[in-house]
């Protein structure tokens, strides 16, 4: 079913704005001079969103399911980003990932920056808001899987990209997923790929209200990065007659003792914790085939 209303079509448009002033110039652990990354962030800037919608979302955006006034999507080449000014962080991103996308080998080359598309206030992290917080700057979107350009890669670092995830984890069992996923989209050729967090701090089954977040720590008065109880990822395989689906669900900790495989779970259950309508533009038939 189409889920389009007045607020979700106002909410696309907003996102294509003018740079935020303030945000400019800011970066932390940056690799390349300030010319090229004003040049790259012009790159975020210059988007066609309905191209965007075909390449990465050909299945609807996820819906959710109880509108959040305080999320709003942001447009890039490369992938579509939900931010949540209330947590300051983003809560799910989705893309296309194909073989060919990872064929060029390149260094990573970092530039850790504040999205000039959100205006600076109370809701948008920056390089204080993560440093001395005991977590490292986890990436939705991995850099690794924007090897393509060295500006798609450069991008994957603004910190609309980045949610605050214990370092075990960061570089344990969700680098490994991130290795698997591309592993998946080179055998396949082709993969859509959607990464998400989860707020059930209080392990009730739904989602937490965002006034109940535990906030990671942060200097001097930055913005405070909400923590996730669990990140998960949807790798979408469409075959010549079906789509193949996998998720999976991991618990966010700094020793999280689950492997991928004990993982997987269906679909429904990251829809019901997320509060989100993962694929709304399929109907009934099809999305009940796709979480038996």
């Amino acid at each position: 079913m189409l889920k389009i209303t007045l607020l979700s079509i106002i909410s696309i448009f907003a996102c294509i704005a003018l740079p935020a002033k303030g945000n400019a110039g800011e970066t932390c652990g940056c690799d390349i001079s300030p010319e090229v990354v004003q040049e790259y962030d012009q790159g975020l800037m210059n988007v066609e969103v309905f191209d965007a919608l075909q390449r990465h979302a050909p299945w609807g955006t996820p819906a959710d399911i109880k509108f959040d006034a305080g999320t709003r999507p942001l447009y890039q080449r490369h992938w579509i980003t939900v931010y949540d000014a209330d947590l300051c962080m983003p809560v799910w991103v989705i893309y296309r990932l194909r073989a060919q996308d990872l064929a060029t080998s390149r260094r990573r080359t970092r530039c850790f920056r504040p999205d000039i598309r959100i205006s600076k206030n109370a809701s948008t992290t920056g390089c204080l808001s993560y440093r001395g917080s005991g977590f490292d700057r986890g990436h939705m979107v991995p850099s690794a899987d924007m090897t393509r350009s060295e500006q798609a890669m450069i991008n994957s670092y603004v910190f609309s990209n980045i949610a605050p995830q214990f370092p075990n984890f960061n570089r344990g069992i969700w680098r490994a997923l991130e290795a698997h996923v591309r592993k998946l989209a080179r055998e396949h050729k082709k993969v859509f790929v959607m990464t998400g967090a989860i707020f059930d701090q209080n392990k009730d089954g739904v989602r937490d209200a965002d006034a109940d977040a535990v906030r990671a720590k942060s200097r001097q008065g930055a913005p405070r990065a909400a923590i996730a109880s669990h990140f998960y990822k949807v790798v979408v395989v469409q075959k010549e007659k079906h789509m193949q689906v996998t998720a999976w669900l991991l618990p966010h900790t700094n020793d999280p003792a689950i492997t991928l495989a004990q993982a997987k779970v269906p679909l429904t259950r990251i829809e019901t914790l997320a509060g989100l309508d993962i694929f709304p533009l399929l109907s009934a038939e099809v999305a009940n085939v796709l979480v038996r």
